[in-house]
């Protein structure tokens, strides 16, 4: 029990140690390892829309029921249909997975997939490592377009895409895997 309190205490240091980054602690048995990724900058518009591959007008359609993803995460699935691609090319539909319980995280433009709402969405092209998946799968930012709010997200982000900045990591991160 005092070795788990003690990794646990690790774990958390090396995370908060770890700005600018995603980070994730798994348990298994009694391993627990630390992974902390370094995250592009994303504080302004421009930095999202040149982080994103793809930036598109989605409404999201139907959610599947939560399963746990190969990370360990509880995951939902949500089908969206692609209205208007601003950047990039993407299917008419595509799945966007999302952590089950996900709420409003405003200070990275997230928010969670409700059937029948549009949505702006930056999402990633898919890469060899994400398997079968396709491109989707999640996304860098996620803001309303709802109703009114449609005319003013679709400048935005044209505006956004068309001064976007390139892909910038903070170089103070290191990227950290840690297995006690």
């Amino acid at each position: 029990m005092m070795k788990r309190a003690v990794l646990l205490s690790l774990a958390g240091a090396l995370v908060l140690a770890a700005s600018a980054t995603t980070a994730a602690v798994v348990f298994q048995d009694d391993d627990v390892t630390v992974s902390a990724v370094c995250v592009p900058i994303m504080d302004t518009d421009q930095d999202k829309a040149g982080i994103a591959d793809n930036v598109a007008v989605v409404t999201a359609g139907e959610q599947t029921g939560t399963v746990r993803g190969s990370d360990g995460e509880q995951r939902v699935t949500v089908q969206v249909q692609v209205d208007e691609v601003l950047k990039g090319s993407l299917p008419k539909t595509l799945p966007i997975d999302q952590t089950a319980g996900d709420t409003a995280r405003p200070e990275v433009e997230q928010q969670p997939l409700v059937p029948g709402h549009r949505y702006v969405l930056g999402i990633p092209n898919a890469h060899p490592e994400d398997g079968p998946s396709g491109p989707g799968r999640w996304a860098f930012f996620t803001t309303s377009a709802d109703g009114t709010d449609l005319e003013t997200a679709r400048k935005r982000w044209t505006d956004a895409i068309a001064h976007q900045n390139p892909k910038r990591i903070d170089p103070a991160c290191d990227d950290i895997t840690y297995t006690p």
